[in-house]
């Protein structure tokens, strides 16, 4: 992964499912986690639920206040592409 600071951060993952209707992720690199995104239909809609397990909580806690916000700005990228927008 290249960060906005001109760095390389290793970022290897691990697909543990993915089908139509769900997608889990094992982050290999740390921080360690499993990401679950889950795409139930609903009538002629599909909502996306995200959660993300971090295996450390302490490190969860502190860092609370950096990953929130970077997983709303990667769901904000996601719909404006879904939308037909530039992200």
């Amino acid at each position: 992964m290249h960060g906005p600071d001109g760095k390389d951060y290793l970022n290897e993952n691990t697909f543990l499912e993915a089908t139509p209707s769900r997608i889990v992720v094992h982050h290999l690199s740390q921080p360690h986690f499993t990401l679950t995104i889950s795409l139930p239909e609903q009538g002629d809609h599909t909502l996306l639920h995200w959660h993300q397990a971090l295996e450390d909580s302490q490190f969860a806690a502190s860092f609370r206040h950096i990953i929130e916000p970077a997983n709303e700005q990667n769901l904000n990228r996601l719909h404006a592409v879904l939308a037909g927008q530039e992200p």
